[in-house]
């Protein structure tokens, strides 16, 4: 029995120093290829729009950026519902070869405050920077991003010598010589935008008739360069599109250093920031996983050991049941998407879809709860009833003790992200993401929504717990492990494949056409199925975890309730 003991004690902490070992190696090279290998300093700064709101942002210096030697400068504005890592691309490949980069949490979004003004600022501020040469400024701007830069240009005191619209459009009081060396890159299947149809709409600005892609027009020395690239990719992914960070370098070397290939220059078919993709992703992973060890390791200790409790073998469902009332739950969760998305476009909020969000959520939940009761009426399951689910204890007097204990448990595990999520961004400029929403860090504003969506999430995944480990109970298998195994990924499974299959019809068809399935908001509000599904799948894995070490589905609801709110808090704007 001891010998046993010491096993699984070695495990769980074994486990928890591997995975921590996952965390620190990503870490590690997400910020060594941000800094270039040591040859770009980053950092984040603070500073205040003409309306006192905060901007915040990361600085990206080369190391021989000084005063007498000042280099050319970019500001790079992310869209809507983003946040300035979601454009890091531009920032590592220009840094890298030899630009001081300003890449901005816009107004209402990331760490900055709500309010106008951001562009213009970010242009200020980075003129006034000793070591860039104000005389050679660039913006780059993604969707919203764009529309933030061409505000900029119009407030601002400041010249710009080029402009990159990735995924934006173009103000009618644009022409030849306004602005100066203007790039415009698409998604051929964007499904915001539908110019790349029809080029000849450009063709005011670019001072010809018919227009085509990957043509330079214009001069560079007098400002009236224009082209038009239009990439094989979706709104969301054009941020990341190699072909379009490519263009985006090379643009930037003719407009601001007149061409010259100097002793700095690196090809621009030499492109790293994936690797800094491919960092987030192990980071975020090994971070993730972190939690399971974690969560055995704290049952242990005499504090939360009366939690502790393995599920009975009194039911489990059958194949058939189990595939059948996982449609319909994915169906539920799909069929209420756009009618309670749009219905919380009605309820006015702080935080932008906060209220579509957190009705789609909720709504989605009851409807499952009220399938589930009607179900459990219907067929009487021997093992399992209305009143068991619910049960935390049965224990007479113990089950507010132990729902109190849950929720402490999981505050510590989610402090033990938000810790590790603090320590990289403020020691490296990080934050746990592989370019789609992770962890960043809580400002006061943000904190304050925090508990209204865990609330909501709390509910949600409870409900979504009595679901797949209590109506849809997979049988009991040994050992543990494979038992963890298949209850995970079958819950998983059901989980995201309506998501998997609607994103790989958008993106899979608009890969291999070049169309947008579904144009317009619509399309564009696949956003939050890409958004959401790593996160689901965190969250359902987690459900299952602690239901299987507590014999409830109280402490899973409770740490996804506010890992989703926080995640939820952050993503959201002002």
């Amino acid at each position: 029995m001891l010998v046993k003991l010491l096993k699984q004690l070695r495990l769980r902490y074994l486990s928890l120093v591997v995975f921590l070992l996952i965390l620190g190696s990503g870490i590690a090279l997400g910020a060594t290829i941000q800094n270039s290998f040591g040859e770009v300093a980053v950092s984040e700064v603070d500073f205040s729009a003409t309306d006192g709101s905060n901007i915040h942002a990361t600085l990206q210096k080369p190391n021989y950026a000084t005063e007498s030697n000042p280099l050319p400068g970019v500001v790079v504005i992310h869209g809507s519902l983003q946040s300035k890592e979601w454009l890091m691309a531009f920032g590592i490949e220009l840094s890298r070869r030899g630009y001081v980069v300003l890449t901005i949490d816009a107004n209402g979004h990331g760490n900055s405050d709500d309010g106008t003004g951001a562009g213009a600022a970010s242009l200020e501020y980075i003129a006034d920077l000793g070591y860039v040469n104000s005389s050679s400024l660039g913006l780059i701007g993604h969707s919203m991003g764009g529309g933030i830069s061409w505000r900029a240009i119009n407030q601002s005191t400041i010249s710009v010598r080029a402009m990159v619209l990735v995924g934006s459009w173009v103000t009618d009081a644009a022409n030849t010589t306004y602005p100066s060396n203007l790039l415009i890159t698409v998604g051929d299947f964007d499904s915001l935008f539908n110019f790349q149809d029809d080029l000849d709409v450009l063709s005011d600005v670019f001072g010809v008739t018919n227009v085509e892609e990957d043509t330079t027009y214009g001069s560079f020395e007098e400002g009236t360069a224009r082209r038009v690239v239009i990439a094989r990719t979706n709104h969301l992914f054009e941020t990341i599109d190699p072909e379009i960070v490519r263009e985006t370098t090379r643009w930037m070397q003719n407009s601001l250093k007149g061409g010259v290939e100097d002793e700095h220059w690196i090809d621009s078919d030499q492109l790293i920031y994936g690797w800094w993709l491919v960092g987030g992703l192990i980071a975020t992973s090994g971070l993730v996983l972190t939690i399971f060890p974690l969560i055995t390791i704290l049952l242990s200790t005499s504090s939360f050991g009366d939690l502790k409790d393995r599920p009975a073998a009194e039911y489990s469902v059958s194949k058939k049941d189990y595939f059948g009332f996982g449609i319909i739950y994915g169906l539920i969760s799909i069929g209420t998407f756009y009618p309670l998305l749009g219905a919380g476009a009605f309820i006015p909020f702080p935080q932008r879809y906060g209220p579509s969000i957190s009705l789609w959520i909720l709504g989605s939940a009851l409807i499952t709860l009220v399938v589930m009761r009607k179900t459990l009426k219907r067929k009487k399951r021997e093992g399992i009833s209305w009143g068991t689910l619910w049960r935390l204890d049965t224990e007479e007097g113990s089950s507010k003790t132990k729902l109190l204990k849950s929720l402490v448990l999981a505050f510590l595990v989610v402090m033990w992200l938000y810790a590790w999520t603090l320590l990289v961004d403020l020691g490296l400029a990080l934050d746990f993401r592989c370019f789609l929403p992770g962890m960043n860090d809580l400002t006061v504003s943000r904190a304050l929504f925090v508990p209204t969506y865990s609330i909501v999430f709390g509910i949600y995944f409870l409900i979504e717990g009595m679901w797949f480990m209590g109506l849809l109970r997979p049988g009991n298998f040994e050992p543990w492990y494979k038992g963890q195994l298949i209850w995970s990924s079958s819950a998983v499974f059901m989980k995201c494949i309506p998501y998997v299959i609607l994103i790989s019809i958008e993106l899979g068809i608009g890969l291999l056409t070049g169309v947008a399935v579904i144009p317009g908001i619509i399309g564009y509000s696949f956003l939050f199925f890409y958004a959401f599904l790593p996160w689901f799948a965190v969250g359902t894995v987690i459900n299952v975890w602690c239901y299987r070490e507590t014999n409830n589905y109280y402490l899973g609801a409770l740490i996804n309730a506010l890992l989703f709110g926080w995640i939820i808090a952050t993503i959201l704007a002002f």
